[in-house]
């Protein structure tokens, strides 16, 4: 029974009282104005009962102490661990003391410090965190002194940086805040990897954040382009335009980055930027500069999108700096940059920034090459004018493969879109109608070309368009949801445009054509409302009134009448007619979905919503099954939440029965995470309850229970359920009780607990360890995981998991703590798989190295520690380690995993390559080691595998690469240095053993000779496409030393052929290849897919002097090298009067094989 007597005043109870029964932005601003009414001792006496009592009414006391300002009671707050979020977000915008800022900064708990460090740098308390950083990094690690200096000053970034270790969430934070020295440290760290294997991959991790940098501080980009250029993207490139002439500086001095072809001269670095028009500051300061200079930057930046690589959308936006320069000078860049008929595609961007006179001059060679080819004809048909590309492009659309019809219907509307004419555009779109009833794919991607149109054109499209491509569309069986999304983007697209330009005859059209696409059960897409003004959306709803039955949407279905209202739910309360059929249907229609539907949209118009929710909530609670009544009533209007949580516990089987759910059984709602922090705590015990009573319904689905027991925060309820619930409902709140709210030594005993009985119970007990220990001084996850890590009886997963917090939270102890872990004798190999790779941080010790080394003979721990994620120099010195050391399989995944890494002179890198030549030559070691150990080595970027002699000097042998190699050794180990002519010292090694004389020596000169043929097979490359020619000069030498006469051929053709690709005719290089070849045809490798790539182009006239002087010399080998030659060479050039002699002569060459090859080839354009 009630009390009778009313409750004091300045009691928390005469608060309830008062304030409890408002919605909750109500009841806040009325707490903050009585706040400010009280007097000081009032106001004392009242802080001082609220902060006595429980939880929530020690929420509202903190609310009143910022509303009064009282900072020293918000700065108690800081230390009330259920009180601290709040007090830290009061403490951004209140002038709170430094010293308990401080104390956060400095605290032993993670989290706190974390929260601090946001604080700080939310309310720029800068001078504080400049203060704090060197005690911090004292204390606690170079880690947290990064993540401390987001809230430090530019000038204390650029000082701190260098020293720390900075995660990439804060060095995204930091390009904001500190462009200038994050600028720095990028150019830092691309120096380092620049040469190496990873600079592509590490490029594409940082591209965002230096387009961060760029864009905030364009100088900072300026000097990442110059000394980082790799990090500049298309965004970063925009941003640098801003400053064209310095731009243009920076620029001159770059060259082309690597790859480069073998042999040729990097030339001029070209930055790529996006196609389309540029920013107004953008062009002003372009337009600015000196004529001559715009053109050089035009040749310095281009558009190279539109290039048709796949089905979709093909964009027709112009080169954006090509498209500032006059039409002649215009034409003569792309003319510079096309080349002759046989040079790359000029990119479509830069052909729409031509006239369209000019366009067809660039691609009337590339039709004939690409005449057999029907993607790359349409591909360069597109960039033509409409006139002369809209045959070639019917033509491809009427074919019977439908992979070309996909291509060029697009490619059609591509092109008209390219010429710009409306009334051209709008011809093209009409005759596509085949495309509509065509295959799926073709609709589809059709479609989609259609709805991304320019919105001048998209004005000229016939309405014809619109209803033939939507009723096919919609009607067609074979219609997927991506269809149907690219329909109702061209209808929202256009009747939107139409309502703007105020034709709202073909707005109204669109907007009903919509309907039918929204309601078709395939699509997935948003019903988000039009973007019309009030008169067209007027004009919209009167024309499907009953007085227009001809309309596409017919008056009388109810779901079409729905879905209009959705497309004019803005303007609902606008249009008396769609207001009133919305609560209507809402109220009285028997379809339960046709309710959900008509009520979300009455509720949409922002001003009415909260009433409109409340006459809902009133006339039948089942409506809180609406997403977007629920989302009012449990941030907005709390005080509806009564009604609904009693007529849940009211209905059968304490589920939410209604219009909206007949049928009603088990409710569980999902309310956004932290609303309940805006209930009363009444309705928060009895949602509570509902959630809890939804947990433990035995009819209930089993993922509804574990849904109602992942979303309770009522330790009283979660208990029971994690101790007897089913298995998914136990894992579920044992993963509830982690956001409870403040770690207690009773909870963290309840978790500990049950990690220990394992299974998913288990895993889940440890992750919710995880984060309650997160909130913990940093010592205590030690305490608590320790005796659970060392555990016999524990089991395997959760100690596995137990091992990965304690790594992934850190502090002083861990690394302790789990070396113990290892230690233990019974511990099993998966746990020491999960302990491995937080061990790796500290593989520089020798301790610790030693047992990783011992536990990599286990697969678990070896796949854990021999990865390709790890790049650090410390890293790279443990994996040579394990190939002197480790057992075989070991070695082998350690050289496998070394392959590319070993780059630079560094004496890390040295000993890494040294220990790859070891194992190359250690006769214990089996195939898979020095298999893998020789391909490593083939990887390097060795500049000392010969002798240093003259390139293409025959007389060099096996002995002048050995005794080079030994002069090279014990001058390096005079100096302190290892050698690092790691392939010269394993081919010295191996050719002084595979030419051993000795008959007890057999098996190990067989073993010698399969290892130089298999070094012949890692440093063979296709027909010499990226071999290194003084690499396979001294290679072939020592092969044929040791009599593998068939792999010296090939690596002594991969030399030539790396010449010629240079331009360099080598006859000296071909000669000793064909002495090898001459007489035993047999030791050519296969030619049958020979190709030089572009390289005939750019050396024909070498190529040509090459095959004349190998058809002169008159042998088979000779012969059929010179045909394969020509065959390429004739090809890529053209068939020109001279590669057609030379065919004829070889035609009549006095080997027949050779002269049969050479009359069967056919003097035809290639490609």
């Amino acid at each position: 029974m009630a009390h009778s007597t009313p409750p004091q005043p300045l009691t928390p109870e005469w608060i309830s009282t008062h304030f409890d029964s408002l919605p909750f932005p109500a009841r806040m601003p009325a707490l903050a104005r009585y706040a400010r009414t009280l007097a000081p001792d009032a106001y004392a006496t009242l802080h001082r009962a609220l902060d006595a009592g429980d939880q929530d009414e020690r929420h509202t006391g903190l609310f009143l102490a910022v509303a009064r300002r009282d900072l020293d009671s918000v700065a108690a707050a800081l230390d009330d661990p259920a009180l601290r979020r709040r007090a830290l977000a009061a403490a951004i915008r209140l002038p709170v003391p430094e010293e308990p800022l401080a104390a956060h900064v400095l605290s032993d708990i993670r989290a706190v410090r974390h929260s601090a460090y946001r604080v700080l740098r939310l309310s720029r308390r800068r001078s504080l965190a400049d203060r704090l950083l060197p005690e911090v990094h004292e204390r606690h690690g170079a880690q947290e002194a990064a993540r401390l200096l987001i809230a430090c000053s530019p000038g204390t970034v650029a000082r701190w940086l260098p020293r720390t270790d900075v995660p990439p969430g804060v060095l995204s934070t930091l390009a904001r805040t500190a462009p200038a020295a994050v600028a720095a440290l990028l150019i830092r760290e691309y120096g380092e990897r620049a040469d190496g294997p990873y600079a592509y991959r590490y490029a594409q991790g940082r591209k965002l954040v230096a387009t961060v940098v760029a864009e905030r501080a364009p100088a900072a980009g300026l000097s990442l382009l110059r000394d980082a250029p790799r990090l500049i993207g298309e965004r970063a490139a925009v941003a640098l335009l801003r400053r064209p002439a310095e731009l243009l500086d920076v620029l001159r001095g770059l060259r082309a980055l690597s790859p480069v072809p073998p042999g040729e001269e990097a030339g001029p670095f070209e930055l790529t930027v996006p196609a389309g028009p540029l920013g107004q500051a953008t062009v002003a300061a372009l337009r600015a500069l000196p004529a001559p200079d715009l053109v050089e930057l035009a040749t310095r930046c281009r558009a190279t999108g539109g290039h048709l690589r796949a089905p979709g959308r093909q964009e027709v936006a112009a080169d954006p700096l090509l498209a500032l320069l006059p039409p002649a000078e215009r034409r003569r860049l792309v003319s510079e940059q096309a080349g002759d008929c046989t040079g790359h595609r000029v990119p479509l961007a830069a052909l729409a920034a031509l006239e369209p006179a000019d366009r067809a001059e660039f691609s009337d060679a590339r039709l004939e090459r690409w005449k057999r080819r029907p993607v790359h004809l349409i591909a360069v048909a597109v960039g033509l004018p409409l006139a002369d590309a809209e045959p070639i492009l019917r033509e491809q659309a009427s074919q019977h493969r439908i992979h070309q019809r996909v291509f060029a219907w697009p490619a059609l509307l591509a092109c008209a879109e390219l010429k710009g004419d409306p009334d051209e555009f709008a011809r093209i779109a009409l005759s596509c109608e085949r495309a509509w009833h065509d295959q799926e794919e073709v609709r589809r991607y059709t479609l989609q070309q259609l709805a991304g149109t320019a919105a001048r054109l998209l004005t000229a499209l016939p309405e014809q368009v619109l209803r033939d491509a939507t009723l096919t569309a919609v009607q067609s069986r074979d219609s997927k949801a991506e269809t149907l999304a690219a329909t109702a983007s061209l209808l929202r697209r256009t009747a939107e445009s139409a309502a703007g330009r105020g034709d709202r005859e073909r707005a109204a059209t669109a907007a009903l054509l919509l309907c039918q696409v929204v309601t078709d059960p395939r699509h997935r897409g948003s019903y988000r409302p039009l973007r019309v003004d009030l008169a067209s959306a007027r004009h919209i709803w009167a024309t499907a009134s009953p007085s227009e039955p001809a309309q596409p949407a017919p008056p009388e279905d109810p779901a079409l009448r729905i879905a209009l209202a959705e497309l004019l739910a803005s303007h609902l309360t606008e249009l008396p007619d769609a207001d009133a059929l919305m609560r209507r249907t809402a109220l009285t229609d028997d379809d339960p979905r046709a309710a959900a539907r008509a009520a979300a949209v009455w509720v949409t118009p922002a001003g009415v919503r909260e009433d409109r929710c409340a006459q809902l909530i009133a006339a039948d609670p089942s409506f809180a099954a609406v997403p977007e009544v629920l989302t009012t009533i449990t941030e907005r209007r709390t005080d509806l939440l009564a009604p609904v949580l009693a007529a849940v516990e009211a209905g059968d089987a304490r589920g939410l029965r209604g219009r909206i759910r007949p049928r009603g059984g088990t409710w569980v709602p999902r309310p956004r995470a932290g609303a309940t922090g805006r209930w009363r705590p009444k309705e928060r015990q009895e949602w509570y309850e509902v959630l809890a009573a939804a947990a433990t319904d035995e009819r209930a689905p089993m993922r509804v229970r574990a849904d109602a027991a992942t979303h309770l925060r009522s330790p009283a309820h979660l208990h029971p359920l994690a101790e007897h619930a089913a298995q998914p409902v136990s894992a579920a709140a044992l993963t509830a009780l982690g956001e409870t709210g403040p770690t207690t030594p009773e909870l963290l005993a309840t978790l500990l607990r049950h990690a220990g009985t394992g299974g998913v119970r288990g895993r889940a007990a440890v992750a919710s360890l995880r984060r309650l220990l997160a909130e913990a001084p940093d010592g205590q996850a030690i305490a608590l995981l320790t005796p659970l890590l060392n555990s016999r009886a524990a089991p395997v997963g959760s100690r596995k998991e137990a091992a990965r917090t304690l790594g992934v939270l850190g502090g002083e102890g861990v690394g302790a703590a789990l070396i113990e872990a290892w230690d233990q004798p019974h511990q099993h190999r998966d746990v020491r798989a999960a302990i491995a790779p937080f061990l790796l941080r500290l593989a520089d010790r020798d301790d610790i190295a030693r047992r990783l080394l011992e536990g990599v003979g286990e697969p678990a721990i070896r796949d854990a520690v021999i990865t390709r994620s790890v790049t650090s120099a410390v890293y790279i010195a443990f994996l040579a380690r394990v190939v002197r050391e480790g057992d075989d399989d070991s070695a082998a995944a350690a050289c496998a995993t070394l392959a590319g890494r070993v780059v630079g002179e560094s004496p890390v890198m040295r000993d890494a390559a040294h220990a790859l030549g070891e194992a190359a030559v250690e006769e214990r070691r089996p195939w898979k080691v020095w298999h893998a150990a020789v391909a490593a080595i083939a990887g390097m970027n060795s500049s000392a595998v010969g002798a240093e002699g003259a390139e293409g000097d025959e007389s060099t042998d096996v002995a002048v690469v050995a005794e080079a190699a030994e002069v090279t050794r014990a001058a390096e180990v005079a100096m302190g240095r290892p050698s690092s002519d790691v392939l010269g010292h394993v081919l010295s090694v191996l050719v002084e053993t595979a030419t051993a004389s000795s008959n007890t020596e057999h098996v190990r000169r067989r073993d010698a000779l399969r290892r130089l043929e298999g070094c012949a097979n890692a440093v063979s490359s296709g027909y010499g496409s990226y071999v290194e020619v003084r690499r396979a000069d001294a290679l072939a030498t020592a092969l044929e030393d040791a009599g593998l006469l068939r792999e010296a051929a090939r690596l002594a053709l991969d030399a030539a052929w790396a010449a010629l690709r240079r331009g360099d005719p080598a006859p000296e290089r071909w000669a000793k290849a064909l002495r090898l070849a001459d007489d035993h045809p047999g030791r050519l490798p296969d030619l049958s897919g020979f190709s030089l790539g572009a390289t005939p182009v750019r050396h024909a006239e070498t190529t040509l002097r090459t095959a004349r002087m190998l058809r002169e010399r008159g042998t088979p080998s000779a012969g059929l090298l010179a045909v394969v030659l020509v065959r390429a060479s004739g090809a890529r050039t053209g068939w020109d009067a001279a590669w057609r002699t030379e065919l004829s002569a070889l035609r009549r060459h006095p080997d027949p094989d050779t002269a049969m090859a050479a009359l069967l080839t056919e003097p035809v354009r290639g490609g």
